[in-house]
């Protein structure tokens, strides 16, 4: 390893987004159950599903819930269950998951949509971040809004959202590319602007097969869509990539806008507790993270609070932090020394930053830095502090 492709961590949670508007995990339920109010047809079968679950509680916890008290990553924890192993059998709605499912992600993709800063209206706090990202620092982002990239296209700084490309593939494996300068943002939650084309491809194929010589009309990759798509991935990928059909759509405000419901879902792990069962979707993004945090040399956690039902995330943060503090600490690694893990979020009092310490009991804040006034520009200035260099 050499200095020239040394690389930077920042872990990104939802109170990165905050300081431009776009509302906390919290705030989506309460949307939600709002819109359930109106929803019509096939849509209020969240309502159906809402009424099960709480049948459910009573009935095998004893628990009386209602509407406005529900959990809301453990009733969707509820519903990917039973999608996942498949309990309604023929009545399974679709690969995107059961109707109540499809709402929720619709309509988390039209809440996030409506409050994403407009091209000139980025807040300073996140071109300033873009602008001091380098080339080869990795993202870690579990938000489902297109804020970072946003505000990297705005200043021109290319990025890559997938974990490697290739020179070249074959049957044992692939050769990496790594002639281009770019950010790495990896975000395993999925995005509000991502859309797979694997049902479309699907369903042109069995046009084919039925003697249809038309193309299927769709509201993202039909001809009259005008959406400005661009594929996820870019040069030679596996056949069995999920990230394949996977394509960005740039026009969100625009898509959104419209009534998309069923008709096309963002592909992305809704805030559930079992969001686990669904990685596969994200590709290769989990291998190798168990050794990442070795040889880097500065690491962030932005607002990110490490919630319970987040487990995996808490295994792997687990994971990275220890890398990050243990392994060649103060140590001149190619003219380098790890700078002190900073660790940005809002907590307004001593016993809220003391209950967030002890979310990251396993942080060792000797070799570690509190940021509690949540992201700005000055803990910006600490994040990017670069005292790292051997003299």
């Amino acid at each position: 390893m050499t200095a020239d492709n040394k690389y930077r961590i920042f872990i990104l949670g939802a109170g990165f987004s905050k300081a431009a508007g776009i509302p906390l995990a919290d705030e989506l339920w309460k949307v939600i159950l709002k819109r359930c109010d109106h929803l019509t047809g096939r849509a209020s079968k969240l309502n159906d599903d809402i009424e099960a679950y709480l049948k459910y509680c009573y009935d095998c916890k004893g628990v009386k819930l209602k509407r406005d008290t529900i959990n809301f990553e453990e009733f969707l924890g509820y519903l990917d269950i039973e999608h996942f192993l498949g309990l309604r059998g023929k009545d399974t709605w679709s690969e995107d998951g059961n109707e109540g499912q499809v709402v929720v992600k619709t309509l988390i993709g039209e809440f996030l949509s409506g409050y994403m800063p407009k091209p000139g209206k980025i807040p300073q706090e996140y071109i300033e971040f873009a602008k001091r990202l380098e080339p080869n620092d990795y993202i870690f982002t579990f938000n489902y809004d297109t804020l970072l990239e946003r505000a990297l296209d705005e200043i021109g700084k290319s990025y890559r959202l997938f974990p490697y490309r290739y020179e070249s593939i074959n049957k044992y494996g692939g050769t990496i590319d790594s002639s281009k300068e770019e950010v790495v943002i990896l975000k395993y939650h999925g995005s509000i602007d991502w859309f797979s084309k694997k049902n479309y491809k699907s369903t042109i194929q069995a046009w084919k097969e039925q003697g249809y010589d038309k193309t299927p009309d769709d509201v993202i990759f039909g001809i009259d869509a005008k959406l400005r798509l661009s594929k996820l991935v870019d040069g030679p990928r596996f056949e069995d990539d999920p990230l394949n059909d996977i394509y960005r759509v740039s026009e969100i405000e625009h898509l959104y806008g419209q009534n998309i419901m069923f008709q096309a879902t963002p592909y992305l792990l809704t805030p559930s507790i079992n969001k686990i069962i669904y990685a596969n979707r994200i590709g290769d993004f989990w291998r190798g993270l168990g050794d990442t945090g070795y040889l880097n040399f500065g690491m962030s956690i932005i607002g990110y609070s490490l919630p319970a039902h987040d487990v995996y995330a808490s295994q792997i943060i687990y994971s990275l932090v220890k890398n990050y503090q243990e392994a060649y600490w103060n140590k001149d690694v190619c003219g380098h020394k790890k700078t002190p893990l900073i660790l940005v979020d809002y907590q307004k009092s001593l016993e809220d930053i003391e209950k967030y310490k002890e979310h990251y009991r396993f942080v060792d804040y000797n070799k570690a830095e509190l940021c509690m006034d949540g992201f700005n520009l000055e803990s910006i200035e600490r994040i990017f502090h670069d005292d790292n260099v051997v003299s």
